[in-house]
This record gives structure tokens, C-alpha cells and sequence, in this order.
């Protein structure tokens, strides 16, 4: 052997080289083997739409590899439940958090029964129970109107709607203070309820909004809070006159409000 320094040198670089081979082809190896692993993800069965409540019978699990998986998908049948479609969803499409949105941000439409229509009725806490009406709570709308004409009231009570179903209280929907929203951010919620908000939203059929809004501007509301251990939807009332409140057949004289005048800028 001529030069065994530089054979010693060679044989070096040699072994150096087929241990950086050997850790490459393992570490490639485990990278292939940890892409192609099998993972639980969700996804859909059938072409899913927009603004559409998820249920179990929409999606199903698969396995699907690692490397195939897309981020944020979900792995888990529970994590669809309860959750809103921000986005259509095609069938065989995984369903990932940034697809849907909790009830909490869908907002109030979520609670708002199908067919129905969600009412706002201004309220403070003397003709809203004190403002003790909480959302899923149930009442029956009072009206007050003035029947009477020139200098004589003719002021009635009536009631307008049984056993309606309330579903906010000011900002209060009745979410718990601790939400997760649908990308995994945990959020405090407070609600401010009749302290911040003088309005209390009702869930009414269509019939019933037009009716509503229009004694709202003709009279003054009032709600009266059902028990929760009532099975029974209506009672037969008669309207409240001032004759059986009182028990006199007189009509009691109209107190005339105060007259006043708006002055503009410029006269007008």
C-alpha cells in the first residue's frame, strides 16, 4: 500500500457518508411512514348547503392518510354536532372548523323555530316582569289602548298572544359566559340583559309580527311571565274596560297630554 494515510482518509469519508445515507433513508422512512399513517377525519355524505344545522346523519369517519388530512379538519362525529354550515360542503369533502360556526356566532337566527319570526318589543322592568323574563321563558302579551273619543277615555285592556316564547333578553340568548368558537378560541361572554338593552325579542308566526308591530305603535305593551309547570296554551279572557275594572258604568274623563311644539333650525 503506497499511502495508507490517504486509504485511512478515503475509508473515513466513505463510512462518514454511508451513515448520512442511513439516517437520511430512516428518517425518510419515517416521515413516509408518518404521512401515510391512518387518521379518523369527518366527512360529508351528502352535498351539505349553507346556513345548514349539522347532524350525525350527514357525515361519517374515514381513514385517511396523514399527508391527505387538510388542517383544521375534524376528527370526531361530536365535533359537528350542534354546528352551522358557514359554507356549502360536497359530499365526500372532509368538514373542517372553518366551515362551520358555533350557535354562538351563527347569532340569533339559530334559535329563532323554523317558519317563525324573531320580534323585538320595547320593554323596561315595569312591563317586563320586573325584567326577570329570561330567554326560553314563556308569555302572553298585554295591550293597552285608549277606545275613547273627545274629552272621554275608553282605555282597554287586552290580551293579544299566549304563551309566546322569548327568545333574547336584551343581548342575552341565553348562551352560557364561556364559549368555544368554532376555530377552538375559547370566549367570555356577558351578556348585559335589560341593563343595557330595553327590548326583549319573541318568537312569532309571520301573521303575528304584522299584528304585533302595528300595537306596538297603537297602544302600550306589557308582558306577563307563564309559569314553566303550565301544559295549558290559552285561557278565554274578556278584554279589561275601565266599566268591570272599576265597576262604574261612567267613563272616566281623558287626561290631555301636554301639548308641545318642534322647533327647527331656520323656522322650519
Amino acid at each position: 500500500m503506497k499511502n495508507p494515510k490517504a486509504f485511512v482518509a478515503a475509508l473515513i469519508v466513505a463510512l462518514l457518508m454511508t451513515l448520512v445515507q442511513c439516517r437520511y433513508v430512516a428518517q425518510r422512512e419515517a416521515t413516509i411512514l408518518y404521512d401515510s399513517e391512518p387518521v379518523a377525519t369527518v366527512v360529508a355524505v351528502r352535498d351539505i348547503p349553507e346556513n345548514f344545522k349539522l347532524d350525525e346523519t350527514m357525515v361519517e369517519v374515514v381513514m385517511v392518510p396523514r399527508k391527505w388530512r387538510q388542517p383544521k379538519a375534524m376528527s370526531e362525529v361530536d365535533d359537528v354536532l350542534e354546528r352551522i354550515t358557514s359554507l356549502p360542503i360536497l359530499e365526500g369533502e372532509q368538514v373542517l372548523f372553518t366551515k362551520v360556526v358555533t350557535p354562538y356566532e351563527a347569532g340569533l337566527a339559530y334559535y329563532v323555530p323554523p317558519r317563525m319570526r324573531g320580534v323585538a318589543v320595547a320593554v323596561d322592568e315595569y312591563n317586563a316582569v320586573g325584567g326577570l323574563v329570561r330567554p326560553g321563558n314563556y308569555v302572553d302579551i298585554l295591550g293597552t289602548f285608549d277606545f275613547g273619543t273627545g274629552d272621554k277615555s275608553d282605555v282597554r285592556a287586552v290580551t293579544l298572544f299566549q304563551r309566546v316564547q322569548v327568545l333574547a333578553v336584551g343581548d342575552d340568548v341565553g348562551q352560557p359566559t364561556a364559549v368555544t368558537l368554532a376555530d377552538g378560541e375559547d370566549y367570555v361572554y356577558e351578556p348585559q340583559g335589560l341593563d343595557g338593552n330595553r327590548t326583549v325579542t319573541l318568537a312569532v308566526y309571520p301573521d303575528e309580527a304584522q299584528k304585533l308591530i302595528l300595537a306596538q305603535e297603537l297602544g302600550a305593551l306589557s308582558l306577563t311571565l307563564r309559569s314553566l309547570y303550565e301544559q295549558e296554551r290559552t285561557v278565554e279572557l274578556e278584554h279589561a274596560t275601565i266599566h268591570n275594572t272599576l265597576g262604574i258604568p261612567q267613563r272616566v274623563r281623558y287626561r290631555q297630554r301636554a301639548r308641545y311644539e318642534v322647533i327647527r333650525a331656520g323656522g322650519f
